[in-house]
């Protein structure tokens, strides 16, 4: 073999080996890449899981607060008498029930619910957007209107399955009354109402940051 031929050999083997090297480096660096994206990726994938499964809790809890109330309006038209659906704070969770026997405390056969652990029931007055939700929610007409109950213990009903405010052992319907009740899930800080009106109609509302809507 030639010094000429030899050199030319020795010289595409080192020009392999070279590109060898070099495509191994790109994969690498195409790999660190690709791994990079699947870990932003995955992340915010994570982030959305975890706001999706608060703002369900949050929502579950709103609902099944909503059907306590649809079970009291029911009972006082049924049993002629009105009842008051208390909520009751706790260090895990909290809890709501109708107050069938008037104690002001819950008592074995008591409708309740349970709040999922992250949702708190919140005072009327540190809700958001509270005019905005009330022009949506009650009728027109200031009679017709009446006032918000903003007072404890909470929303009542009465035989005719209208809210009320009790008064001395009675609940009479002096003026057209309506509640708002606020929840929000401590973890997403999102927020939702369950309304009553007049009427005695249950809805549920949601909050975007600007404004309510209904969500039944």
């Amino acid at each position: 073999m030639s010094d000429m031929t030899f050199r030319n050999l020795t010289g595409a083997r080192r020009r392999a080996s070279w590109d060898r090297r070099r495509e191994r480096g790109v994969t690498l660096l195409e790999l660190c890449v690709v791994l990079a994206i699947l870990m932003i990726v995955g992340g915010m994938l994570f982030i959305s899981a975890g706001t999706a499964v608060q703002n369900i809790r949050l929502h579950q809890s709103a609902t099944s607060y909503a059907n306590l109330l649809q079970q009291a309006r029911m009972r006082a038209v049924q049993d002629n008498r009105y009842y008051t659906v208390l909520t009751s704070i706790g260090n895990a969770s909290s809890t709501a029930f109708v107050d069938l026997a008037g104690s002001g405390s819950y008592a074995a056969g008591d409708p309740m619910m349970v709040f999922s652990r992250s949702v708190n029931p919140m005072p009327f007055n540190s809700g958001p957007g509270l005019t905005g939700l009330k022009s949506l929610f009650l009728p027109t007409g200031e009679a017709a209107q009446g006032s918000v109950n903003t007072t404890t213990p909470g929303p009542t009903f009465g035989p005719r399955g209208l809210p009320c405010t009790p008064n001395g052992g009675t609940c009479p319907y002096l003026t057209p009354t309506s509640y708002i009740a606020f929840l929000q899930n401590s973890q997403s800080t999102k927020w939702e109402a369950v309304t009553v009106t007049p009427a005695g109609r249950i809805r549920i509302w949601a909050y975007d940051g600007r404004s309510w809507s209904p969500l039944n």
